[in-house]
C-alpha cells in the first residue's frame, strides 16, 4: 500500500523528480536520433548533463544513462506519484496540491500540464531543460510544442489536447492555466495561474491576493453571538443545502455576516465574503472573469460564498427589483451553498434558486445592555443600560464605537467611560448620515423663540413626547413605530427651521438638515436609495432628521398616471409614506406651501405645527432682540418698525445683517431711517412697488 504524502514538500520534491525524468528521457530520446548540438540555444550538451545531475541531486554528472534507462526509471517513479496521490485523496488531506485534483477533478494528463507549468516556480533550471528541449533560445517556459512532447506524445493524445484546454475544461475555466493570446495551441505559451504559487510553500490555503479588492475569506468561532437560537439553526439548516439561497435582511450593522459565518461555522466551512457593489462597478467582461477566479476560490477554501450589500449593487435602469447578473453568473457555476445579505427593505428578485429569508432586527433593550457590557466589561450595568437605552443600535455599532473609544484614549488613560462612549456612539452613526445630510448647530433654546402661545405649547408638547415616548408606549400598549413626525408650515423665516434645532437641543441630541440634492436623483430607485440610507442611520433615534421645503419631495402623488415617471415617482411618494410611518425617532418637515403637501403624509405626520406670521408685539421683540445694541442708535422705536414693515423673523434678520454692512462700511450706526432704507430696498428688490404688507 503507498503512504499518502504528509505534506506539499513531499509531493512537490517528488513532483519535480518526475517531471525532471520525463523532460531527460525527451532530450536523450532525441540524442539517440540526431547529433547532440547546441543548435541557437544558450545551454549546450554537456550544461544539460550537469542540470540532469543536479535534478537527481549529484554534485557532478555520472555516467549517462541512455534514454530507455530514464523511461524506466521515470515509468516507477510515475506509479508510485500515482499510488500516493490516490492515497493522499482516500486519506482526505495532505497536501494541497492533491486537494486541487480531487476539487477540480483533473485528469492525469490534465495534471501533468498543470505540473509542468508550475514546476518552473520551485526549480528555475527546467526552463532552460524546456529551452534546450524545444531548440529555442526565445523560449521563458511551456508552450503547446513542450506538451505535445512531453504530455501529448501521441497521436491519439494529442486529440485530447485541444479539448483539455478548452473553455470547459476546468485548467481554463477555472483559470489553473492562462494561454498567451495566439491562434494555434502549439506556440502559445501556457503559464500556471500565479495563486497556485502558494500552494508551495505548506502554509495554509489563502485567498487569491488579485481578489483581495473584492472578497476576504472570514472564519469565526462565535457559536452564539447574540442571535436566536432559531435563528442560527434556520441559517445553518439553509446552508447545509445547494437548492437554495439563504438571504439575511436588516439594517447595516445588525451582524447579517456574522450570523452567515455563524451558521458555516456549524459545518466547520469558512465564508467567503464577496463585496458585491465593488464587483458590480467592474467592467462586464472583468465581472465574468471575477466570478469564476470567485467559484474557484470558494471551491478550493472550502469556503461559503456570502454576497453582502446585493441591494447596493442592484440594478435600477430596467429591473429596478432585479439581482446584479453577476449573481446568475456565478450560479451557473457553483453548486453548492450560497448566501446574501440586504440591508434595505425591498427584497431583490431571484429566479436562480428558491429563498430561505431571514429577517434580522435591532436587539432589545435587555440584549443591547448585555452586548455593551460584553465588549466593555469595566462598563457598569447602571451605565450599560443607560447607553442601551439612549442608542437603539445594533451590535456592530456597539462593536465599532467601542473600538473607537478605546483608539481615542492614551495608553494611560482610564477605560472609557459612558460619556465618551456616547461621543464614539455618536461619532459611528455621523459617518453614516453625514453622506446626505448636514449637521445644525442648536445655540438656541426655547426661551430664544419668538412665536405665538399655541406654537410654543406645541413644541413643549413635542419634545416631552420625544423624551419619554419609548416608555409611555410601553406602559399603554400603543402599537406601531415609536417615531415621532412633526410637520411645520408657514410663511418664510417665520422660525421653523430654528424651532427643529432648539428640539433637538431639549432633547439632547444632534439634528442633521438632509441635502435633498444629494437625496433626490434623476436615476430610477436611487432617491429611494438615498432615503433609505438616511432613515435606516437615523433609526436608534440618535439625531432629529430634518427636511427644509419638504414639499418639492413629499408633494402630491399623481392621479393622472401618463408615463413611467409619474409611476416611478408614486412608487417613491408610496414608499417614503411607509418609510416615514415606520421611522422610530424625530422627523420634521417644513414647507412654506402647506397646500403643496399630499394629504396622505399629513395624516401621518404626529404633530401639525402651523406657524403664524408674526404680529406687531412679536415683530418688535424680534426687532429687539435682533438688532446689534453697540452699534444702534438709542432713539429707534421698535413698536413703530414693527408697524410699519411686516417682516418675518428670517427678513428681519437679513434687514439687520444689511444695515449692518452698511453702518460697518460708513463708520456711523444704525439708525431708524438707514433700518428703513435698507427694507425699502429689499422691498424694490423683489419687486414689491411699496412696502405695504408682507414681504413675501
Amino acid at each position: 500500500m503507498a503512504e499518502p504524502y504528509p505534506d506539499v514538500a513531499a509531493h512537490v520534491r517528488d513532483e519535480l523528480r518526475r517531471a525532471w525524468l520525463r523532460v531527460e528521457y525527451q532530450i536523450r530520446l532525441g540524442w539517440t536520433r540526431a547529433p547532440r548540438a547546441s543548435d541557437d540555444t544558450t545551454v549546450g550538451p554537456d550544461d544539460m548533463g550537469a542540470l540532469f545531475a543536479a535534478a537527481r541531486g549529484e554534485t557532478a554528472a555520472t555516467e549517462e544513462s541512455g534514454a530507455p534507462k530514464v523511461l524506466e526509471q521515470w515509468l516507477e517513479i510515475h506509479k508510485q506519484v500515482e499510488a500516493r496521490i490516490r492515497a493522499t485523496i482516500e486519506a482526505g488531506g495532505g497536501s494541497p496540491l492533491v486537494d486541487l485534483i480531487r476539487t477540480f477533478e483533473l485528469t492525469p494528463r490534465q495534471w501533468a500540464s498543470l505540473m509542468f507549468a508550475l514546476l518552473p516556480e520551485v526549480d528555475p533550471n527546467l526552463v532552460a531543460a524546456y529551452r534546450y528541449l524545444a531548440r529555442d533560445a526565445s523560449c521563458r517556459g511551456l508552450d503547446g510544442r513542450l506538451l505535445s512532447m512531453l504530455v501529448y506524445d501521441t497521436p491519439q493524445s494529442r486529440a485530447l489536447m485541444a479539448r483539455d484546454f478548452s473553455a470547459s475544461s476546468p485548467l481554463s475555466r477555472y483559470r489553473l492555466l492562462e494561454l498567451s493570446a495566439g491562434e494555434s495551441l502549439m506556440f502559445r505559451r501556457i503559464r500556471a495561474l500565479p495563486r497556485l504559487v502558494y500552494l508551495l510553500d505548506g502554509n495554509g490555503l489563502e485567498l487569491d491576493p488579485e481578489l483581495a479588492d473584492i472578497a476576504e475569506v472570514r472564519t469565526t468561532q462565535h457559536r452564539g453571538a447574540a442571535f436566536p437560537a432559531a435563528t442560527i439553526e434556520r441559517a445553518a439548516a439553509a446552508l447545509h443545502s445547494s437548492e437554495v439561497v439563504l438571504a439575511i435582511q436588516g439594517q447595516r450593522g445588525l451582524g447579517k455576516k456574522l450570523l452567515v459565518q455563524v451558521a458555516s461555522a456549524h459545518w466547520h466551512k469558512r465564508t467567503l465574503i464577496i463585496d458585491a457593489k465593488r464587483l458590480a462597478q467592474q467592467p462586464l467582461a472583468t465581472q465574468q472573469l471575477h466570478v469564476r477566479a470567485l467559484v474557484r476560490e470558494a471551491m478550493l477554501l472550502g469556503a461559503i460564498p456570502v454576497f453582502a450589500d446585493t441591494d447596493d449593487a442592484a440594478v435600477v435602469d430596467e429591473d429596478r427589483d432585479g439581482m446584479p447578473a453577476f449573481f446568475a453568473m456565478f450560479l451557473d457555476e457553483w453548486t453548492g451553498p450560497a448566501a446574501i445579505t440586504i440591508n434595505r427593505e425591498r427584497m431583490p428578485r431571484l429566479h436562480q434558486r428558491p429563498i430561505v429569508h431571514i429577517a434580522l432586527e435591532v436587539p432589545d433593550l435587555k440584549v443591547r445592555a448585555q452586548l455593551w457590557q460584553q465588549v466593555m466589561p469595566l462598563l457598569s450595568t447602571s451605565d450599560a443600560e443607560g447607553l442601551a437605552g439612549r442608542f437603539a443600535i445594533p451590535g456592530g455599532v456597539i462593536v465599532a464605537a467601542a473600538h473607537a473609544a478605546e483608539a481615542a484614549r492614551m495608553p494611560t488613560s482610564p477605560a472609557p467611560t459612558a460619556t465618551s462612549l456616547d461621543f464614539a456612539v455618536a461619532a459611528q452613526l455621523h459617518q453614516r448620515i453625514s453622506r446626505l445630510g448636514k449637521k445644525l448647530p442648536t445655540p438656541f433654546d426655547l426661551d430664544d423663540l419668538i412665536v405665538d402661545d399655541d406654537t410654543r405649547t406645541a413644541l413643549i408638547e413635542i419634545a416631552s413626547a420625544a423624551r419619554e415616548r419609548r416608555k409611555i408606549r410601553d406602559e399603554f400598549k400603543l402599537r406601531g413605530a415609536a417615531g415621532i413626525s412633526v410637520l411645520f408650515s408657514g410663511h418664510p423665516g417665520v422660525g421653523k427651521s430654528m424651532s427643529g434645532t432648539v428640539l433637538a437641543k431639549r432633547l439632547g441630541l444632534d439634528i442633521y438638515e438632509i441635502d435633498l440634492s444629494q437625496v433626490v436623483s434623476k436615476w430610477l430607485g436611487e432617491t429611494e436609495k438615498n432615503l433609505s440610507d438616511v432613515f435606516d442611520a437615523a433609526e436608534p433615534g440618535h439625531v432629529v432628521l430634518l427636511f427644509n421645503e419638504a414639499d418639492s419631495l413629499f408633494g402630491k402623488r399623481t392621479a393622472d398616471v401618463k408615463s413611467s415617471n409619474d409611476r416611478y415617482a408614486n412608487m417613491e411618494t408610496n414608499y417614503l409614506l411607509q418609510r416615514l410611518e415606520r421611522f422610530n425617532g424625530l422627523t420634521i418637515l417644513t414647507t412654506n406651501l402647506n397646500g403643496a403637501i399630499d394629504q396622505a403624509f399629513k395624516r401621518r405626520f404626529t404633530y401639525d405645527v402651523y406657524f403664524t406670521f408674526p404680529s406687531p408685539d412679536m415683530r418688535a421683540e424680534l426687532w429687539r432682540r435682533t438688532l446689534p445694541k453697540e452699534r444702534s442708535a438709542s432713539d429707534i422705536d421698535f413698536d413703530e418698525l414693527a408697524d410699519k414693515f411686516e417682516l418675518t423673523g428670517g427678513f428681519i434678520k437679513v434687514a439687520c445683517e444689511r444695515a449692518a454692512y452698511v453702518a460697518g462700511a460708513n463708520n456711523v450706526n444704525i439708525d431708524a431711517a438707514l433700518l428703513s432704507a435698507t427694507i425699502e430696498r429689499m422691498y424694490r428688490e423683489r419687486g414689491k412697488l411699496s412696502t405695504v404688507g408682507p414681504l413675501e
